[in-house]
């Protein structure tokens, strides 16, 4: 069985900024194999440039909400992401954890899922997805290149 797909915010972002390809977007959050991450949610209501991308926003979360597929971190998933950015420090050195807790939360829950991450920014997603498979957490990243020829 294929694993679910959860779309970071570049990925959706690319895809709602293009009006061509909302139709692609739409077939593939209506196929109950992708997950909106309520992390995604609020970095893209943070970026919204007018009332009618709120507005376009709001459709797409009312109707996964609907379908029961917005995936929201829980206690467990903060606790874990803190873990993982700690862990990161002690091996690699300092980063600022404000800097990247939104990107590991949405991996950290989609790693609940075991599944997928769909990204633009590939090269960042891979090195947290290492450190959390060798965690024990079951989560991967594809590029957004080959999820929009799966049709994204």
């Amino acid at each position: 069985m294929a694993r679910p797909d959860v779309p970071d915010t570049s990925a959706l972002l690319d895809a709602l900024r293009r009006p061509d390809r909302w139709p692609a977007l739409d077939r593939s959050l209506r196929s109950g194999h992708v997950w909106l991450s309520s992390v995604v949610v609020a970095e893209l209501y943070a970026g919204t440039r007018s009332p009618a991308d709120a507005l376009l926003l709001d459709r797409i979360v009312a109707a996964l909400e609907r379908v029961q597929r917005v995936l929201t971190p829980t206690a467990a998933d903060w606790a874990r992401a803190g873990r993982l950015m700690a862990r990161r420090i002690r091996l690699q050195g300092d980063l600022r954890p404000r800097d990247h807790l939104a990107d590991v939360l949405i991996l950290v829950s989609a790693a609940r899922l075991h599944g997928v991450v769909v990204t633009a920014n590939l090269r960042h997603f891979e090195a947290w997805a290492r450190l959390a498979v060798a965690s024990g957490l079951d989560v991967a990243v594809r590029p957004l290149a080959e999820a929009e020829q799966r049709g994204y």
